[in-house]
C-alpha cells in the first residue's frame, strides 16, 4: 500500500505488528513513477494520511433447513482490528448485518452481522438469526427457490 508520507508507512507497520504478530508487514520505499507505471491502481492508490482503523465485533450463526441452529469451526462472536484498506473485516458502521443461503443440497442459512458497537452488533445479531431461521423454513419468501 503506499503512502506519501513515510512516516504513514512506519506507524501503519508498527500498528499492524502489534495487532498481528504472526503476519509480518514491512515498509519497501518505491518512487512515485514506480507507484505511477507499476503499482496496483497507479498514483490514484496513494494515500496522503494514515488509514482508519477500528475494532470490529462480529457475530455469525448457521441454521439448518427446520430452523436449528448448528455448530460451525468459527465462534459465535468474536472481534479485531481491522483498516479501511481491509474491506471484508472493515466497517465503519455502528453494526450491519445480512442473511445469505449457502449453495448446495442442504440448504443452510448463515446470519452475519459486524460493526463497531459491541451492544448495537449483539442486538443486530437477534436479528440476524430470527430472518435466518425464517429465511430458511420459508426460502421463497426470500427468493430463494428455483422454479423451473
Amino acid at each position: 500500500m503506499p503512502f506519501l508520507h513515510r512516516e504513514h508507512a512506519d506507524a501503519v507497520v508498527a500498528r499492524w505488528s502489534e495487532d498481528w504478530p504472526d503476519h509480518t508487514a514491512v515498509v519497501e520505499e518505491w518512487d512515485r513513477w514506480r507507484w505511477e507505471h507499476q503499482g496496483p491502481d497507479g498514483a490514484s492508490a496513494i494515500r496522503d494520511r494514515v488509514p482508519e482503523r477500528a475494532v470490529v465485533f462480529h457475530a455469525r450463526a448457521l441454521f439448518l433447513s427446520g430452523g436449528e441452529r448448528t455448530a460451525t469451526e468459527l465462534p459465535e462472536q468474536w472481534s479485531v482490528p481491522a483498516w479501511d484498506f481491509e474491506t471484508d473485516r472493515y466497517t465503519d458502521r455502528a453494526s450491519a448485518w445480512r442473511t445469505a443461503r449457502w449453495p448446495g443440497t442442504g440448504q443452510e442459512v448463515e446470519a452475519q452481522v459486524r460493526g463497531t458497537d459491541k451492544t448495537a452488533v449483539e442486538a443486530a445479531f437477534a436479528g440476524a438469526c430470527a430472518q435466518a431461521v425464517d429465511r430458511v423454513r420459508n426460502p421463497g419468501k426470500y427468493g430463494d427457490i428455483d422454479e423451473w
